[in-house]
């Protein structure tokens, strides 16, 4: 759930962003608003990895499953 929240967070401030504030005037606040919109992106885009692999089924690498029986040899 924390993974949604986080992605659905990000998306907001992205889309608010505009809407809030002025539009930047001197190029170094053009990067600094453009290195904001990347890092808002990235945070969205972990959200939705994170959530996606947190729903997946657990896989362990020390395996508890019964040996595989060896096949029966033909006659």
């Amino acid at each position: 759930m924390r993974y949604l929240l986080q992605a659905f967070v990000a998306l907001a401030a992205l889309i608010a962003a505009p809407l809030l504030f002025e539009p930047p005037d001197e190029s170094w606040q053009v990067a600094a608003v453009v290195v904001a919109a990347a890092l808002l992106v990235g945070l969205a885009y972990r959200g939705i990895v994170g959530y996606v692999n947190s729903r997946r089924p657990r896989r362990f690498h020390d395996s508890t499953m019964a040996p595989r029986k060896p096949p029966k040899p033909k006659v």
